[in-house]
């Protein structure tokens, strides 16, 4: 239960951080704040597979774009899981700008929240974890690619070296699987990330 407080905690803590340095993106959440066209890609890959999936899942890459190309979805990076992660908000009603906005968001604070337990767990030091997430968070590589939603997407990497280090340390196969399992999520959320990390 303490753990869970601490991890809720710090989760709450990356998001009032990332409000704080992506002002004013929380007073746009219906709107895309700079470089609309690479913003507006992203929207419509997020938008794609929420709309396909229910549909004809087997068609998911033979995207609406470049007819009568097939495969079309491919020709850039799928983000498969992110466009997983908004999909019931999609499918709910909520507006796709804003469903993107939320995924973008998240990308700061889920970052800085993994980077958090990353270094937490490697140096016992609720400080340096701390530190360690904000400079991960927000450093300024994030902000030259604003507009590249699969450059946010890197809470992944911090999460498979936390699991590659308790397998290293404790030898479980539970700790192994995880390790694959985040690289895999990083790779299907952004493929430069992937294979960055592999």
């Amino acid at each position: 239960v303490v753990r869970m407080a601490w991890g809720l905690a710090v989760v709450v803590l990356f998001v009032a951080l990332t409000a704080v340095m992506t002002y004013p993106q929380v007073r746009q959440m219906d709107s895309v704040a700079r470089n609309e066209g690479d913003a507006l890609f992203s929207t419509w890959r997020l938008a794609w597979v929420a709309h396909i999936l229910p549909r004809d899942p087997f068609n998911l890459f033979n995207a609406n774009i470049f007819h009568p190309e097939s495969g079309t979805l491919a020709l850039s990076d799928a983000m498969i899981v992110p466009a997983l992660m908004t999909a019931p908000l999609i499918w709910a009603g909520v507006p796709q700008l804003l469903a993107y906005n939320l995924l973008f968001l998240s990308g700061f604070a889920l970052s800085g929240a993994a980077m958090f337990l990353l270094v937490r767990s490697l140096t016992g030091s609720v400080p340096a974890g701390l530190f360690a997430g904000f400079i991960f968070a927000f450093l300024p590589y994030r902000f030259m690619h604003y507009a590249h939603l699969e450059l946010q997407m890197s809470h992944w990497m911090p999460l498979c070296l936390w699991a590659l280090h308790r397998t290293i340390e404790k030898g479980r196969i539970r700790d192994g699987l995880l390790t694959g399992l985040f690289l895999a999520l990083q790779c299907l959320s952004s493929w430069y990330y992937g294979i960055f990390l592999s």
